[in-house]
């Protein structure tokens, strides 16, 4: 974002970043559906969405390989954090989760709060329906302080700078 304040609105969901990560780590659409376990077309779909969200060209793609464009490359370290730190934020959870009781306080950005939690928070209580989940709407710096506080277990925020190539 070129200005912090501002949220850019978000237009794709969980799914649209791992399928991101995917084409990244295969180097190919083929590989990357068979990993995220769904169709090429599909897999290309979620592609188009995510660049179309965005407004910009997150791959060059040519009939023999896919690589990253200059703007795919400053957005992937912001992927894979957000998606790690997703991961840990369900260990944590799942540690808690062996209890079958309890709660987990989450400081997160609006956007990630509106578009990504819901999504997780649905699949967690499937698994743990009596652990409460408390979601604190929280500015990126908010955030890292909640969670350098102890207020909450852990955050999610996003920092995305993008330069014009």
């Amino acid at each position: 974002m070129n200005n912090p304040g501002h949220a850019m609105p978000i237009n794709f969901d969980l799914n649209d970043l791992q399928a991101f990560r995917a084409v990244v780590e295969n180097g190919s659409f083929r590989k990357a559906a068979e990993t995220v376990q769904i169709t090429q077309p599909a897999l290309s779909r979620r592609i188009e969405k995510l660049e179309s969200a965005l407004n910009v060209k997150l791959f060059e793609r040519t009939t023999r390989r896919v690589s990253l464009t200059t703007v795919g490359r400053a957005f992937l370290p912001q992927v894979e954090r957000i998606l790690d730190d997703l991961d840990i934020a369900l260990m944590t959870i799942d540690g808690v989760g062996s209890t079958r009781m309890g709660s987990v306080t989450i400081a997160c950005v609006p956007s990630a709060a509106y578009y990504f939690m819901p999504q997780v928070i649905s699949e967690f209580h499937k698994l743990f329906p009596k652990i409460r989940i408390r979601v604190m709407d929280a500015s990126a710096n908010e955030v890292n302080s909640a969670v350098a506080l102890g207020e909450a277990d852990f955050g999610v925020s996003f920092s995305v700078s993008v330069r014009p190539s």
